[in-house]
């Protein structure tokens, strides 16, 4: 091999060194981890709304009321405009069923909740406001984990009536779609901090529901399914990610010119 070889397989040889090193130290997409709170809000947005179900002269109407989310979750960074969201979050929604039996003017009310674990991952834009500033929108899925089922009950009036409510959960898994949007402000040494809104949307109907009245040897039931569907307010806090610089860094001595 001659010598134009040596410094041709040499200069290729450097110039890969040195593009190694420049992106070494060119700044890197940054992944964070944080705490989530969402208070689930039924505004009947996302199709979160109250409905009755019915059979003969007992009607049951079940209504979303206030209930709640929260877990930890993981930004990793694609670039500097672009990442994905992932964690893991325990979800409680609430309920309330309102009974009644017109031909007995017979009432009754009762609240009952259904929790599942999901596990979300979606994919996240950002749009720079200013310096610190970001507004960001996200969507994706979420794999849902599904416990147990429901159950409760209420003993009205003089003790002879009771009403019924049982929830079954369709699949021990299944799956949402997910969409949100909100603004994050990025401090240097306190964190970030995110206020924004999402939605829930099952892909299929969370619990079969079934409602009865019982008086005596009388039994009424009266079947549903609740889809599962949730708006919220999103809480986020990123904590501050102290990762060392790296590259060459110049350090004052005790002579500088």
């Amino acid at each position: 091999m001659n010598l134009k070889k040596y410094i041709f397989i040499l200069s290729i040889f450097l110039l890969g060194v040195q593009s190694a090193l420049a992106q070494s130290y060119r700044p890197k997409p940054e992944n964070f981890f944080g705490i989530q709170v969402k208070p689930l809000i039924p505004f009947g947005l996302v199709g979160d709304k109250p409905f009755d179900i019915e059979t003969g002269n007992f009607k049951t109407k079940i209504s979303p009321i206030f209930g709640y989310s929260y877990g930890g979750v993981v930004r990793i960074g694609l670039t500097e405009l672009l990442a994905l969201e992932t964690g893991l979050n325990y979800s409680r929604r609430n309920y309330r069923a309102e009974y009644s039996v017109p031909d007995s003017s017979l009432v009754g009310t009762d609240e009952l909740g259904f929790v599942s674990f999901d596990i979300p991952l979606n994919f996240l834009v950002y749009v720079k406001l200013g310096q610190n500033m970001y507004m960001n929108v996200s969507g994706g899925a979420s794999a849902n984990y599904n416990p147990s089922n429901i159950r409760s009950h209420i003993v009205p009036g003089d003790g002879k009536h009771i009403f019924i409510f049982e929830g079954r959960r369709l699949a021990f898994f299944d799956f949402n779609a997910n969409a949100n949007v909100g603004f994050e402000y990025r401090t240097e040494k306190s964190g970030t901090f995110y206020l924004g809104i999402s939605a829930r949307i099952p892909f299929t109907p969370s619990l079969a529901i079934a409602t009865e009245y019982r008086y005596d040897t009388q039994k009424t039931v009266a079947y549903g399914v609740v889809d599962g569907a949730s708006f919220a307010f999103n809480l986020k806090y990123f904590f501050y990610n102290n990762k060392v610089k790296k590259g060459p860094q110049f350090k004052g001595g005790p002579i500088e010119q």
